[in-house]
């Protein structure tokens, strides 16, 4: 599935391979008659799958959260990070405001402690 980000892809990768590898140990004991080394690698090999298969579950389970958080997101109303839509409109007002009543760029940047004499349409105390 390309969609299982590349971590997830990995683990699954690595489960999968031990798997098959124990099982094949499994196989080579069970055929020398050692049966608690074949015994311990098939219960080993189950294990593997098992933490296969529930990182296949917990993947697919984080992409579908991914794909409910962001329809929720898309449909919101407001898409603004802790929904501040209306304070951060506000501010952005205010700010397009104060800089438009400002009489130069440094005038608005520095709260009018200072002006640019070559652009500044301030007359007094330049």
């Amino acid at each position: 599935d390309r969609a299982v980000p590349r971590p997830a892809r990995a683990l699954q990768t690595a489960h999968t391979a031990g798997a098959f590898l124990l099982g094949l140990t499994a196989i080579q004991h069970a055929a020398a008659a050692l049966w608690p080394q074949a015994i311990a690698a098939t219960v080993l090999t189950a294990l593997l799958a098992e933490g296969r298969m529930r990182e296949h579950e917990l993947a697919a389970a984080r992409r579908q959260l991914a794909k409910h958080q962001f329809a929720a997101a898309v449909t919101a109303d407001d898409i603004t990070p802790a929904g501040h839509a209306g304070a951060l409109n506000d501010e952005l007002v205010i700010a397009w405001q104060q800089l438009h009543d400002s009489c130069c760029l440094n005038a608005w940047l520095t709260n009018n402690a200072e002006h640019d004499p070559t652009h500044c349409t301030r007359t007094e105390n330049r």
